[in-house]
């Protein structure tokens, strides 16, 4: 098992502490992703649990899914076509590991997972953790990358994660709640002020003192899409800029 670089600690360390803190941030699996996308650049990162005795799902994605509901619809039916699916699931092996470890990089590009499911995207490269909670609860968390290859020690970072996301979810009271549940009663508050219903997201979170990049991150929503909804808000509201927009809007709560 490589080493991880010291200089790689710090953004370890902040990801287990943003997780330990949700309840300052988001919910539990908004912090997570974010956490996860801070510590190990890709393109897509995505944190999904599943409660297979409920059937229970949450799904949270930075940036915002970029699927379409046919890739989404195929990959549903066919979960043992993913290679790190396959392996997982055979071997019972619980560290992290790359597309790369478990196929050739040339026959991953020919299987059918990656034709209807990642091609579309350039997603020529995965990483991904799997996670289990007990007996009932599993999930993984997982990264997509259409350039360069992931590391070793990207492998090892998750490793390090792991026992902390499994603590971390046994403490947290209710760690399938999402952030717009909590958010709802304002929210349909603040619709009254003219806005759209994301617009009335987006301005909640304004609200809580998050910033664009992290509003984002909690709405599963690409960072360019937030400044547009903000621009929107600040012209509606009338307000010159987001500090007179929260203000405002505090003072209509």
């Amino acid at each position: 098992m490589p080493t991880i670089d010291p200089l790689q600690w710090r953004p370890l360390f902040d990801a287990v502490y943003e997780m330990n803190t949700a309840k300052d941030h988001a919910d539990f699996l908004s912090a997570v992703v974010a956490g996860m996308a801070r510590l190990i650049s890709a393109d897509l990162t995505v944190v999904h649990m599943l409660d297979r005795k409920t059937q229970r799902l949450v799904v949270r994605t930075s940036p915002e899914n970029p699927y379409t509901e046919a890739e989404m619809g195929f990959y549903a039916a066919n979960p043992g076509g993913d290679p790190l699916v396959s392996h997982f699931e055979k071997t019972g092996d619980q560290q992290a590991r790359r597309t790369s470890d478990v196929i050739a990089h040339k026959a991953y590009l020919q299987t059918p997972h990656f034709i209807h499911c990642q091609k579309r995207l350039g997603f020529i490269h995965t990483l991904a953790l799997p996670v289990k909670i007990n007996a009932d609860v599993v999930g993984a968390l997982s990264f997509d990358r259409t350039t360069t290859n992931f590391t070793k020690r990207h492998c090892a970072l998750l490793d390090a994660f792991a026992p902390h996301f499994v603590l971390a979810w046994n403490r947290n009271p209710d760690p399938w709640i999402i952030a717009t549940e909590k958010a709802e009663p304002v929210r349909a508050r603040l619709q009254k002020l003219g806005l759209t219903e994301r617009e009335a997201e987006v301005l909640y979170w304004m609200t809580e003192g998050k910033q664009n990049r992290e509003i984002a991150t909690i709405l599963g929503r690409s960072l360019g899409t937030v400044q547009e909804h903000v621009a929107n808000i600040l012209k509606k509201l009338e307000q010159e800029n987001r500090h007179a927009a929260t203000v405002f809007a505090l003072r209509s709560l």
